[in-house]
């Protein structure tokens, strides 16, 4: 079954190869026959999602194909099943991580992010990202850390904690719900930025109201004013093209279990190589002061899960194979037809942003007389809509998996629960 999966799996992404490259040879050739309906459906059946269900919440977690859960489940028999062969030999292939430098898959993130090998330091989320950077700068009382009052509890966390044990200065600027335009959101860091401003952490994409920061006009301000940028890209590798070089920041950190769709507890930790020497690593193993092999030193963290990995590697490759700009294509064209549809209904307020540069495949939004989470419950409930409650309403996430029939059956319950309502 697992080989049958997997040729399936390819033979699909094989085929789109080939009509990809027989459009661009036609200059005339539609962009519907590059992105047809009828590959979306047949990739959808490359995930156990049931058929009847549909999955709204990759902003919390990603459904993995087949393809890399085979990968992760293959790994995991054969390290228990010949576990005996094991001889410990550095010239040997490990059965387990956490202490060896995985080149080949920094490479390929690199490869994928616009970075090099050595900027990559693989983690387990971009929790673990943002602790490091929070932790591993050297800033003394009064330095001054500018963030949002819309962060993650994640990204939050290690900043707040540094403040009440080191004396560090948090300052929190208030987003406006939703924002204009993305120069209002510049100005929020500007304006409150002061000579003892040392770091702008940045989020790239919030994750309670989806609001898209312009993060690399953000980061060139900042480098002009010698501050340092930390970018929360918790919901982007996977969801639109992320070129850290162009964009200029310092660190980056992300969790490609989300929308890139590789198994769960795979992160991604990005540092500049300028940057490099001037953070301490804070958890540490063997490695922690090789400062020659670039960001490795980060990824001293005991032993992990190797067959992790080996599904991350596969992830990258899959969204390689299916082209990571129609993919990008694909998600912001089903998150524009959610709110397309969600405009009609008169009871329904959009909660996140709705100015074009700001808005991706995600959409937070309230249906009058109802709670985040009886709304949550009445999509499921009646229509096997799985979004999740956020706040007052509830948050949507298309993905490669979402088929319009799944945006427009979430649109009629909507109406019907407005219906009734009335009634």
């Amino acid at each position: 079954m697992t080989t049958r999966r997997r040729f399936l799996g390819s033979t699909l992404l094989a085929t789109l190869a080939v009509r990809a490259r027989a459009a661009a040879a036609s200059p005339a050739a539609p962009a519907a026959q590059q992105d047809d309906e009828t590959f979306w459906r047949e990739l959808r059946r490359e995930f156990t999602i049931p058929a009847d269900e549909a999955f709204f919440n990759t902003g919390t977690l990603g459904s993995s194909p087949r393809a890399v859960q085979d990968v992760v489940i293959t790994h995991l028999r054969q390290v228990d099943g010949t576990i005996t062969h094991w001889d410990y030999k550095p010239e040997h292939p490990d059965y387990f991580a956490g202490y060896r430098p995985e080149l080949e898959l920094r490479q390929k993130l690199a490869d994928l992010l616009g970075a090099t090998a050595e900027e990559i330091a693989l983690t387990q989320n971009a929790t673990i990202g943002a602790n490091v950077m929070a932790h591993g700068l050297t800033l003394g009382p009064g330095d001054e850390v500018i963030m949002t009052n819309q962060e993650h509890v994640g990204c939050e966390s290690p900043w707040l904690l540094r403040s009440k044990r080191y004396g560090i200065f948090v300052k929190k600027v208030a987003v406006p719900l939703p924002p204009r335009d993305p120069q209002q959101l510049i100005d929020l860091f500007v304006n409150a930025t002061t000579p003892q401003t040392r770091v702008w952490a940045i989020p790239h994409l919030t994750s309670g109201l989806a609001i898209r920061f312009p993060v690399e006009a953000m980061c060139r301000l900042a480098r002009e004013r010698g501050i340092l940028t930390v970018i929360d890209g918790a919901q982007c590798v996977g969801h639109w093209r992320v070129d850290l070089r162009a964009m200029g920041c310092d660190a980056y950190f992300s969790s490609p279990h989300k929308w890139l769709l590789a198994p769960k507890g795979c992160g991604v930790l990005y540092i500049n190589r300028e940057r490099l020497p001037q953070v301490w690593a804070t958890i540490v193993s063997g490695q922690w002061d090789n400062y020659r092999d670039g960001a490795f030193r980060f990824m001293q963290i005991g032993t992990g899960n190797l067959s992790l990995l080996k599904g991350y590697e596969a992830a990258i490759d899959w969204h390689a194979r299916v082209g990571p700009d129609r993919v990008y294509r694909r998600l912001q064209a089903l998150g524009d037809r959610v709110r397309a549809g969600l405009r009609q209904i008169p009871q329904v307020r959009i909660l996140s942003p709705t100015h074009p540069e700001l808005t991706c495949a995600t959409t937070v939004w309230a249906l009058a007389g109802w709670t985040g989470t009886e709304l949550m419950d009445q999509l499921w409930g009646r229509a096997k809509v799985r979004c999740r409650a956020i706040g007052e309403g509830v948050r949507q996430c298309c993905h490669v998996y979402t088929l319009p029939e799944d945006v427009d059956r979430t649109l009629e319950t909507v109406r019907a629960m407005t219906r009734e309502r009335r009634a």
